[in-house]
């Protein structure tokens, strides 16, 4: 939790940067709930975020899309046996889902199930536009 409050704070001190982070708080949640059953409460480090504009964007697909998107990934991946069990998966973004549903930021849900980086990266932009994530208030 201290790594936790360490980065929270470099945010307030940095409070007018752009920020992108990829798997932070939540995706502990769910690390630590599904190998050893423990759901830490980071709703401190939540209330913190939250006066600093930050917003969540959960990139998800359809369960069937998963196969295809495997495909893909094995072109490039150095460890290929760590998709043979795309239920795995599935099931780890239902985890997700559930998480973020709990959190109090805002929240921009992203269906990538058509691959299509360029759109995804639009509406991400113009869901921040729109919703007041790009400026401090």
């Amino acid at each position: 939790m201290e790594t936790y409050r360490t980065w929270v704070r470099l945010f307030e001190l940095q409070r007018y940067y752009s920020w992108i982070i990829d798997r932070f708080h939540i995706s502990t949640r769910a690390y630590q709930l599904k190998a050893y059953g423990k759901d830490y409460d980071f709703h401190f480090l939540e209330e913190r975020l939250l006066p600093l504009n930050f917003r969540l964007v959960f990139v998800t697909r359809r369960p069937e899309s998963f196969a295809e998107a495997r495909a893909e990934r094995l072109k490039v991946s150095g460890n290929p046996s760590q998709y043979d069990h795309l239920q795995d998966f599935i099931d780890e973004q239902e985890l997700m889902r559930r998480l973020i549903g709990e959190s109090i930021l805002p929240t921009l849900e992203l269906d990538i199930s058509d691959n299509n980086i360029p759109r995804a990266c639009e509406l991400i932009a113009d869901w921040l536009e729109s919703a007041g994530g790009l400026r401090m208030k």
